[in-house]
């Protein structure tokens, strides 16, 4: 019976404290689903990207579990609203909107007042796009098709 108690305790605990995990309040991650509505010509042309399918090159080499090449394969990683895991949140997964244009969810309650940022630049890209990774990105090449064509 006591032991019971304690596990609901710890439960109730557990909740309260990761209730802002993932969630809509203003300044978290809404996913490419939201952007979608309002901006179907691009969503229609990056779902065929790169960007939109990373995830994909990561589970092709296994290596989906592995969080320091998660972060640049997902959208929000450790963020309020973003990427937690496969399984918990796959509608996060790729490179979406948000990454480049930042958290959605304040445009999303109000797009007229809350404007998202128009464009990246290179410093950003190159979060992931590393010399390791990628020795020869073109920033000005690439940032032509990250919508795609």
């Amino acid at each position: 019976m006591i032991i019971k108690k304690c596990s609901g305790i710890v439960v109730l605990l557990l909740l309260v404290n990761t209730k802002g995990i993932y969630s809509e309040q203003p300044a978290s991650y809404v996913g490419w689903n939201k952007c979608a509505s309002c901006h179907t010509d691009i969503k229609d042309a990056w779902q065929n990207t790169r960007h939109a399918k990373a995830i994909e090159s990561l589970k092709k080499s296994k290596q989906e579990s592995l969080p320091a090449c998660v972060k640049c394969h997902v959208t929000g990683y450790e963020q309020d609203g973003g990427f937690i895991d496969y399984e918990l949140t796959p509608e996060m997964a790729g490179v979406q909107c948000e990454v480049c244009h930042g958290p959605g969810g304040e445009h999303v309650a109000s797009p007229v007042l809350k404007k998202m940022a128009k464009e990246s630049d290179t410093a950003l890209c190159r979060q992931c796009h590393t010399e390791g990774q990628d020795p020869g990105f073109n920033y000005e090449v690439k940032v032509k098709n990250v919508h795609g064509k």
